[in-house]
This record gives structure tokens, C-alpha cells and sequence, in this order.
């Protein structure tokens, strides 16, 4: 029974997933007002305090003030110095002096007044005393017109409270600062998490798995990204799949010939004069070297199976690669920890190419450098001009081994995948005569472990 229409595709249905640009545009909007409303809280309330405080302390001040100024106009005799009505303040923000306009002289003063009087004649507006250190204001008494009030504020007072005021508002500015910045920090983890939850999808995706494949992406920004990675696990898998079918029928096609080669070898090893026996014998080692190797190869190729390394002598790969008319010297100064049929399968094209281009020496040479191992190939061939010998590092750099490629040839490319199966790479340095190669991977097996 055939199910409903509607709901064979509840895909259509579903809503958009969420965009990260949006939610982060709205949680910068709501921290923003946040972050504003808090500021201003923060700094209504530091003002409201000092201010509050500065008031309260001014009208003391200014209730002290107005009494002692109407005890001085009932009572204009001088009054001793430094003295004021009673309770006078323990702390002064503001002084006063009542001053004869006449002589210059303080007629009475608050207790932390200055003796000397700090304007000798009234002034229209509040202004600096001539050491700059007192903002005064002056006013005349009506009842006694040689008389006059000073009232003033030194300038380390006024400094003081300024900086109180900005301090205070700098240490709330940064504390909300501070807590914006951590509110917004959270936010982008938040909006970040998908990215990480794509790449894990990503590093676990199998193209050749159609289950491992991400789906399902929580943000909008992140739905292409899946798509192309789904549209191009699907090529590789098809490409995958043919180069794997060709590799099963080329496998098919060559281990038969091998196969015959070295069933002829062994007949024409019994029945040849013993004179030539040795050289058959050597002829059906290759062969069978050459076998091994096609078989490495198209086992790399097919399952991307681990080399399988030993320790190796060079000596004994080289004897069975020898070629007519090229004299190949070995210096090794260490083993090496490799996979020989790979390894001897990367020599004979190696030694074929400096066939090709009219060597007659090649030098092969195995060192060690810090931790790897390095595997040196170098003729007195025809060699390459700077620019081809440029080309071909780059190639090897940025492994591209098909058409367009400087790599022409099996040799060179073969040599950077072989070395690359070992952990390694292939490199293409630069020599006065010449041609050479060199192969570089991790040296040594483990500590502690066993040949393969």
C-alpha cells in the first residue's frame, strides 16, 4: 500500500537551519545594548555618589561658612586668626576668608585658610589667586561695604576630586567592558561549535562509505560547504572504483606473462650449457624481483596497504638491477628501514632513466641525516637546464603527476609515491653534471620493534 503524499518528503517541510552571521549580528546587538545600559547604570551611579557625597559636604561647608560671616558682620572686630564658629568641620573642602577690602588684611578665616588673604579686592566671577594654587569666589557684604567674603578650593582638592570621579568611572567602564567581552567570547564558542562538529564529519567521511558522508549541517553558511565535500567524496569513490577495476584487470594481464617468463626461465636453466646457467639464473631472480614489485605496486595502489619495511642492504638490490653499459657505484653509510620491492622496483626505473640519457656512472649513496634517511641517485647523464630541474621540484612539491606535469615518465613520479608511502618525499636537487635524486623518509623501525 502505496504511503501519503504528504508525507514521503518531510525534508520540504522542515525549516531552514539557523544562519551564523544572524546570530551573531543579534548577539552583538543585544551585548551592545547591554553593554550601554550597564555603562550608564554604572557611571550614574559613581556620579550619583561622588556628587551626593561633594553636596553633602558643601553644605556643611556652606552652612559653617554663612555662619561665621554673619558673626564677623554683627561683630566686625577682627576675630584671632585661624579661628571659626563653633564645630568646625574636621575636613575642609572649601575655605573662607573675610577680608577688609581697605588694608588687604583677613578679618576672620575657616581653620585651614590661608593667614594671607587670597584676594585683595572683590572680582565679578570665580577666578585663580595669583600663585594659581586657590580657585576663589568673592562676594561683597551689604551691611559693610570695606568688607568682602573669599570663598575658595585648592587646586590639588579640585585635581583630586577629578581624578576620583575618572578613576571610578574607568574601573566600571573596564569591569563591564570586561564582562561584555567574556558574554561575547561565549557566543562566538556558541557559533563556532558547528565548524568543529563539520570538521570532525569531515575527518571521519569515508567516500567509499556512503554512511559516513556529513548531512545534516546546523547553519546555513556551512550547507555548501557539505554539498561540495558530498559531491566530491562521490567522484572519488567513482574514480576510486575504475582505477580499482583496472588495476584488478592489469594485475590479471601481467602476472601471466611473469608468470610464463618464469617458467621458461627454469626450463632454459636446465637444458642451457653450464656456462650460461649463472647469467639465466641472475635473469630469473630479476624477474622474479620484477614480480614482487609490480605486486607492491599494485597493492599500494589498490589498498593503500603500509610498505612492508626491513632493514635493507643496497648491495644486493643493485645486483639484481644491473644494467649493460652503466657502472653503479653504492656508498652506504647507514641501513635502511624500507620496503625492498618497493624500493627496488623505484631503482630500476630510476637507473633506466640514467640509461636513457646516455649515463655511463651513477653514484647511489644512503645516509642519515638528523632523523631521516636519505637515499641519493646521481649519474653523468645529459642532466637538465635550471628552469626544467625548477619545474620538476615543483611538481614533486605539489604532486602533480598527470598531464601538464614536468613529471615525464614513470621514474620520477614513482619515486615521490614510493617515498611518500614511507612517510617521506622525493626531491629533485641541483648538480654542475648531471641528474639527481634524492628520496628522503624517517629512518629507523621503532624502538623496540621488529622487522616486518
Amino acid at each position: 500500500m502505496a504511503a501519503p503524499s504528504s508525507s514521503s518528503s518531510p525534508a520540504a517541510s522542515a525549516p531552514p537551519p539557523p544562519s551564523i552571521r544572524a546570530r551573531l549580528v543579534q548577539s552583538l546587538l543585544w551585548i551592545s545594548v547591554v553593554f550601554g545600559v550597564l555603562t550608564a547604570v554604572v557611571v550614574w551611579q559613581v556620579i550619583s555618589h561622588e556628587l551626593g557625597e561633594l553636596m553633602d559636604q558643601e553644605l556643611l561647608e556652606a552652612a559653617e561658612i554663612v555662619q561665621s560671616a554673619m558673626a564677623s558682620a554683627e561683630n566686625p572686630a577682627p576675630r584671632p586668626a585661624g579661628t571659626s564658629g563653633p564645630d568646625a568641620p574636621d575636613e575642609e573642602h572649601l575655605v573662607w576668608q573675610v577680608v577688609d577690602s581697605a588694608e588687604a588684611t583677613v578679618v576672620s578665616r575657616s581653620p585651614k585658610a590661608p593667614a594671607q588673604a587670597l584676594l585683595a579686592a572683590p572680582a565679578p566671577a570665580a577666578q585663580w589667586t595669583a600663585d594659581g594654587q586657590w580657585r576663589a569666589y568673592t562676594s561683597a557684604f551689604r551691611h559693610q561695604p570695606g568688607h568682602f567674603l573669599v570663598v575658595a578650593q585648592s587646586r590639588a582638592e579640585r585635581d583630586g576630586i577629578h581624578q576620583e570621579v575618572v578613576l571610578y568611572t574607568l574601573a566600571a567602564a573596564l569591569s563591564v567592558s570586561l564582562f561584555s567581552a567574556l558574554l561575547m567570547n561565549w557566543r562566538i564558542r556558541q557559533e563556532l561549535r558547528p565548524l568543529g562538529w563539520l570538521g570532525r564529519t569531515v575527518q571521519a567521511y569515508d567516500p567509499l562509505v556512503p554512511g559516513t558522508a556529513p548531512r545534516g549541517t546546523p547553519r546555513q553558511e556551512l550547507q555548501p560547504i557539505e554539498q561540495a565535500i558530498a559531491d566530491l567524496g562521490q567522484r572519488l569513490a567513482h574514480r576510486v572504483v575504475r582505477e580499482r577495476a583496472f588495476t584488478a584487470h592489469a594485475a590479471h594481464a601481467l602476472r601471466t606473462p611473469v608468470a610464463g617468463i618464469d617458467v621458461q626461465l627454469a626450463l632454459a636453466i636446465r637444458e642451457a650449457p653450464e656456462a650460461l646457467q649463472p647469467r639465466l639464473v641472475r635473469t630469473r631472480q630479476a624477474a622474479a624481483r620484477l614480480a614482487n614489485a609490480m605486486n607492491a605496486l599494485l597493492m599500494m595502489f589498490r589498498t593503500s596497504a603500509e610498505p612492508q619495511r626491513q632493514n635493507l642492504d643496497l648491495r644486493h638490490l643493485l645486483d639484481d638491477l644491473a644494467f649493460h653499459g652503466l657502472a653503479v657505484t653504492l656508498h652506504q653509510e647507514a641501513t635502511l628501514w624500507a620496503d625492498p620491492d618497493l624500493l627496488a622496483a623505484t631503482l630500476w626505473n630510476l637507473l633506466d632513466n640514467s640509461r636513457r640519457f646516455q649515463a655511463r656512472q651513477v653514484a647511489v649513496s644512503v645516509r642519515q641525516d638528523a632523523t631521516d634517511s636519505v637515499l641519493r641517485v646521481q649519474d653523468d647523464g645529459q642532466g637538465c637546464a635550471p628552469d626544467t630541474c625548477a619545474r620538476l621540484q615543483e611538481s614533486l612539491q605539489r604532486q602533480t603527476y598527470g598531464e601538464g606535469s614536468a613529471l615525464q615518465g614513470l621514474g620520477l613520479a614513482l619515486a615521490d609515491l614510493v617515498a611518500r608511502a614511507h612517510g617521506g618525499h622525493a626531491s629533485v636537487p641541483r648538480t654542475p653534471q648531471g641528474f639527481c635524486v634524492e628520496l628522503r623518509w624517517p629512518a629507523g623501525p621503532p624502538s623496540g620493534g621488529s622487522h616486518v
